[in-house]
């Protein structure tokens, strides 16, 4: 589901993504797995997994999510940890919205 010529690839329909909620999304060239979260007008992507506990599971408040498996917060702007015992930050990917459509960068 790549778009041609762009680096950016469609992983989803906007309307799937309500506020306040996060999406896992599997890309199977990549064999890897992303999550998009929205927080009001704002959409942040990053990686679902951590250890072995998807991300898209955990707690959202705002712009901070929290695994819950360990309960290892990181902030989904850049990725830092916001509390551990994760001492790794998050990666994250630019994503945007286009005709109706989530597109991130990976």
């Amino acid at each position: 589901m790549s778009d041609a010529g762009q680096d950016f690839r469609t992983v989803g329909q906007s309307a799937e993504l309500p506020n306040e909620w996060v999406n896992p999304y599997y890309l199977d060239d990549l064999r890897h797995r992303v999550s998009v979260a929205r927080v009001g007008d704002r959409l942040f992507a990053f990686d679902d997994l951590y250890g072995d506990m998807p991300l898209s599971a955990g707690l959202l408040d705002g712009n901070v999510i929290m695994s819950q498996g360990d309960g290892s917060m990181f902030d989904l702007t850049d990725g830092h940890v916001v509390r551990g015992p994760a001492n790794e930050p998050l990666r994250t990917y630019p994503v945007r919205e286009v005709g109706g459509h989530i597109q991130v960068r990976i």
